[in-house]
């Protein structure tokens, strides 16, 4: 192959390529991006050690929820990870307003049991954050949340600002 053949050749791979990465880029984020309807809740753990679940019961508008994370691998969850994203909606709450009040308690599961509707779990593998974080929330927005310190010591929940 000549000279001038494989420069084709390769100036039309990395062409390619790099049209590929940009539409994959376009199609897939590396943050997620509420819709008009939604609110985003970033959470990031810098615990000591990884987890087995995240629980969380949370009130809207006087109606209680329960929700939590957990890796679908039945892997724990890293204790440095900052992939954990909670989506609401307005259909979800079935409000109409821009903005809502969000009353929430958490709850680390310390060993990886298979999630339950109930979120009901071992007492002795259940840590509470005894500090509820409360804010008001308004949709097409995103919000961080922090979950630090160990089982041992207990955890704590911060809304970054």
């Amino acid at each position: 192959m000549n000279k001038k053949k494989f420069i084709l050749i390769l100036f039309l791979f990395m062409t390619t390529f790099a049209s590929g990465f940009l539409l994959y880029k376009q199609i897939f984020p590396d943050s997620y991006e509420p819709a008009n309807d939604e609110i985003a809740l970033h959470i990031q753990m810098d615990t000591k050690e990884d987890i087995g679940l995240i629980v969380y019961d949370y009130t809207v508008n006087n109606n209680t929820y329960s929700g939590g994370i957990s890796n679908a691998d039945k892997s724990l969850i890293k204790h440095n990870s900052d992939d954990n994203v909670v989506i609401w909606n307005k259909q979800e709450f079935n409000i109409s307003s821009d903005t809502v009040e969000i009353f929430m308690r958490f709850r680390i599961i310390t060993e990886y049991v298979e999630p339950n509707y109930e979120n009901v779990y071992p007492k002795n593998i259940t840590k509470y954050i005894n500090v509820p974080i409360t804010w008001k929330a308004q949709f097409k927005k995103e919000y961080f949340l922090t979950i630090t310190g160990d089982k041992v010591h207990g955890y704590q929940a911060v809304l970054n600002p």
